[in-house]
């Protein structure tokens, strides 16, 4: 299966808690742009995101190109300070049951770093901007990974000037 994951969009730096930062505009931007970048590549059947606002907002936004998502979780093992161990299980636990070829996991730094590290041995990803994603090719069986690819906003803006040129 082909799990995405994916640092939500760039946040305000002031919220009365962490939890309750919401995107900026620049932010939702970027997310739109790679919401679109990414419907061109595959269908995702399901999102897993943490509760805070950001990634929430992160979630619904990549949501809008994607009419095949069939089922939407908040997991609260997601914030930032989750042991990735633990969110790796329960995460392929659910896709595993849910028998999924394309998931999407929206979550925060260092979380999305660790969580690669952690399913994809030898794997390591030491800049992961806002609302950039990476491409993990699990084996449910065995439930380790492989890192096909990380790309962030600057990465598809590039391409897609490239390409209207």
């Amino acid at each position: 299966m082909k799990l995405y994951i994916m640092r939500h969009g760039q946040a305000q730096m002031v919220a009365p808690t962490d939890a309750e930062r919401m995107l900026t505009t620049a932010g939702e931007q970027e997310t739109h742009s790679m919401s679109q970048w990414l419907a061109k590549l595959t269908t995702i059947e399901a999102t897993f995101a943490s509760p805070y606002v950001r990634a929430q907002q992160t979630r619904e936004i990549m949501s809008e190109n994607s009419q095949s998502i069939v089922n939407r979780w908040q997991l609260d093992e997601l914030t930032p300070e989750s042991d990735p161990a633990s969110c790796g299980d329960i995460l392929l636990a659910y896709c595993a049951q849910h028998k999924m070829d394309n998931a999407l996991v929206v979550s925060h730094l260092p979380l999305v770093s660790l969580l690669i590290t952690d399913l994809c041995p030898g794997a390591v990803i030491t800049h992961f901007p806002p609302s950039s994603i990476a491409c993990l090719d699990i084996d449910l069986d065995s439930w380790q990974g492989k890192l096909l690819w990380h790309k962030h906003y600057d990465d598809i803006a590039h391409q897609n000037s490239i390409g209207s040129t």
